[in-house]
């Protein structure tokens, strides 16, 4: 569970951008959000006022909550009797109350709307996500250890690769070891219609399907239906098997590439993997607190164009992506983002994902991915496994 002085500290961090912009609470309602601030993951909402401690009003399960939340828990048939509970509870309603733009349904702020008609709402969205994006050492500790269980499971990938087995066949024993491992299973993103299950296994020209998703790569799936993923396609000697998966221990995630080949790799993705490689050694020796997120972008477009793959580098043609890596934590896309016009600087204790990839159509993806802790002086890596490209005999 989390410990009461680290939730008191996320606390007391939005409170104090609450402050500086004069809203006088937050209302907490997304699930990830809700845990980070209050240590539970229940049918709740969290009432966080700009002083003083935090009330967590909860439907269900009011003992699952009690176990885990150190606020006090009032409980509520429905949310809308929350002005109620506060004036019970002798507290002032507020003039000015933040919400959750960026993931809030429109229902959801109408609702809010009519328990709190003389309240002003305040996008709060912001403040949430700055103050994620800096990881507690409680945090670290648990995504380190995140880093090892995926190190871990990824050593008996070599063993599950074989010539003539499908893509989809593969994926679930990796996704068994990674079970075994104490993976959590799902993949939570904040974006909108943004889905993710454990990650991509792709081979040959499967890797250079594009799709709905942010992402460089999305894969053939299962069908329209969840157009993204392994699919039915057979492994085939000399093509690149590329292997991009969320590691996801104890709420926190981490991202991880790693490419092989049942055979030999051909010369083209071979010299794009190099060139990868070349990105991502550039990118660490530059990342400590201060670098802008921008400018380690324009780094990696600028070795990508001298090597005359800057029509590959992130996607192909017209399905590029503009980012070379993310932020990560208790979701997959968080801030910073390493991107173009992200001009915001690294902090110590940001945790991000180096990804660069190449598209080679035809043929298939070659790339790199690692997640790094921004510490005082530079970087540590997260994830441990080496980087090397693993060649399978046949």
């Amino acid at each position: 569970m989390t410990p009461k002085d680290e939730l008191q500290r996320r606390i007391k961090g939005l409170q104090d951008k609450m402050n500086a912009s004069a809203c006088e609470a937050v209302l907490i309602v997304q699930n990830v959000d809700l845990y980070y601030f209050s240590g539970t993951m229940q049918n709740a909402r969290l009432y966080i006022p700009a002083t003083g401690e935090p009330v967590l009003f909860c439907r269900k399960s009011i003992s699952r909550a009690t176990h885990e939340c150190p606020w006090n828990i009032v409980s509520i048939n429905n949310y809308r009797y929350i002005p109620d509970k506060l004036n019970d509870l002798g507290r002032q309603l507020p003039g000015r109350l933040g919400l959750e733009y960026d993931v809030l349904t429109v229902a959801d702020y109408l609702s809010v709307k009519r328990v709190f008609p003389n309240a002003e709402l305040l996008d709060a969205s912001n403040w949430i996500a700055d103050l994620r994006a800096t990881k507690s050492p409680f945090e670290i500790g648990i995504i380190k250890k995140a880093g090892r269980s995926m190190a871990d499971a990824f050593a008996y990938v070599p063993d599950l690769i074989k010539q003539g087995r499908s893509e989809l066949a593969v994926a679930a024993g990796v996704e068994r070891v990674l079970r075994d491992q104490g993976h959590q299973g799902y993949v939570r993103m904040r974006g909108f219609n943004q889905e993710f299950f454990y990650g991509h296994f792709l081979s040959g020209p499967n890797g250079c399907i594009a799709g709905f998703n942010d992402g460089v790569t999305a894969g053939m799936g299962m069908g329209a239906f969840f157009p993204q993923g392994p699919g039915e396609r057979i492994i085939q000697i000399d093509e690149p098997v590329f292997l991009d998966y969320v590691g996801v221990f104890d709420g926190y995630n981490i991202d991880q590439t790693r490419l092989y080949v049942v055979g030999v790799l051909p010369d083209k993705l071979k010299d794009a993997f190099q060139v990868a490689l070349e990105i991502q050694e550039t990118l660490i020796n530059q990342v400590k607190p201060g670098a802008i997120a921008s400018d380690l972008y324009d780094l990696a477009i600028g070795i990508a164009d001298r090597a005359g793959l800057s029509q590959n580098f992130m996607g192909y043609g017209s399905e590029r992506v503009k980012f070379v890596g993310h932020g990560v934590g208790l979701e997959l896309d968080e801030r910073p983002v390493i991107a173009k016009g992200f001009n915001v600087e690294l902090e110590a204790g940001m945790v991000i994902a180096l990804e660069p990839k190449f598209v080679i159509p035809g043929m298939g993806i070659a790339g790199i991915e690692n997640t790094w802790l921004v510490t005082r002086s530079g970087v540590e890596k997260i994830t441990i496994l080496p980087d090397d490209l693993v060649v399978i005999p046949h």
